[in-house]
């Protein structure tokens, strides 16, 4: 069952770490929806050790001193199956004495207890994080669509199942389980997988999957935006940024999307991680995700003032 909550239009997050010196605050920069450090789980050649090892990301500790008495939603992200899986492969020298399935639920599970330890009953996000994902369209892709949609859905399931020996995640309903892909993957497929959440770049052809993500969000998912871009300037203001977003959602709503359930589900997040920017340049990330993030709420306002609503 896909776990859902309610999410004040208007929130700005980051999927994926901040650079290390700026994890511990994460709550202040991002006072709404903190995002705690990424967790990559990675293989280096040596034995499987190598991918089970890790156990939390750099910066967690101080990510989870600064959440304390929070009461906002919190974000967690880690490696998802099918990145972990394809770098599993490619690694022939790893000894396979675990599934990248059974990886990924066992890390995830263990920081959502971190999180719920600090802080008891609260709301959580955790997203798998695919960078693989984002050449899955081309031919040469080397896993199927039943394959990726398998792995995913394996994990969603059993992150899920109230009836599965280890405690599922949805705990008192308070964990949604997401997809990251920062490039363009076959959204459809993504949105089926049982997920309650996904997170994507603007620019990766969302239009193209109209009428499943009407579905999606009727059935009570989240979309993240990635509306700022890391990987291109970004300039001084938001309003060219903004003109891109506005752009997109009136095309999904020429194509169906009902325009405010498209802006009520809806969170506001750089295109990617930032643990490898400067400082200065992930604090002007930032605040451009809060400026775009602040016109959505505006504009649902307008929107549901404007019918009464």
């Amino acid at each position: 069952m896909r776990v859902q909550f309610d999410l004040p239009a208007g929130m700005a997050t980051v999927i994926g770490s901040l650079p290390l010196s700026l994890r511990g605050a994460a709550q202040e920069l991002l006072p709404r929806l903190p995002s705690a450090p990424s967790l990559v789980l990675a293989t280096d050649g040596s034995g499987d050790a190598a991918t089970s090892g890790q156990i939390e990301p750099p910066g967690f500790g101080s990510f989870l001193a600064g959440l304390r008495g929070a009461t906002e939603p919190v974000v967690l992200s880690l490696t998802g199956p099918v990145t972990l899986e394809l770098d599993l492969r490619r690694d022939r020298g790893v000894e396979r004495g675990v599934s990248a399935v059974d990886l990924v639920v066992d890390r995830a599970r263990h920081l959502v207890a971190r999180v719920q330890a600090v802080v008891p009953g609260s709301q959580l996000m955790l997203f798998l994080q695919e960078p693989a994902l984002a050449n899955s369209m081309h031919p040469t892709f080397p896993m199927g669509t039943d394959e990726v949609a398998g792995l995913l859905g394996d994990v969603v399931d059993r992150l899920s199942d109230a009836s599965s020996d280890a405690d599922p995640l949805d705990h008192e309903n308070s964990t949604i389980i997401g997809v990251q892909v920062d490039g363009r993957a076959d959204w459809s497929m993504l949105m089926r997988t049982g997920i309650g959440a996904l997170a994507a770049p603007i620019g990766a052809q969302l239009d193209t999957a109209a009428a499943e993500l009407t579905r999606f969000l009727e059935g009570g998912g989240i979309m993240a935006w990635g509306a700022v871009p890391v990987d291109e300037p970004i300039g001084s203001s938001a309003e060219r940024l903004w003109k891109r977003l506005s752009a997109l959602w009136c095309e999904l709503a020429r194509l169906g999307v009902d325009p405010i359930l498209l802006r009520e589900r809806s969170i506001i997040t750089p295109s990617a991680g930032l643990a490898n920017f400067g400082v200065p340049q992930a604090e002007r990330v930032i605040a451009l995700t809060h400026d775009l993030a602040a016109r959505v709420l505006h504009q649902t306002i307008g929107v549901r003032l404007s019918i009464g609503a």
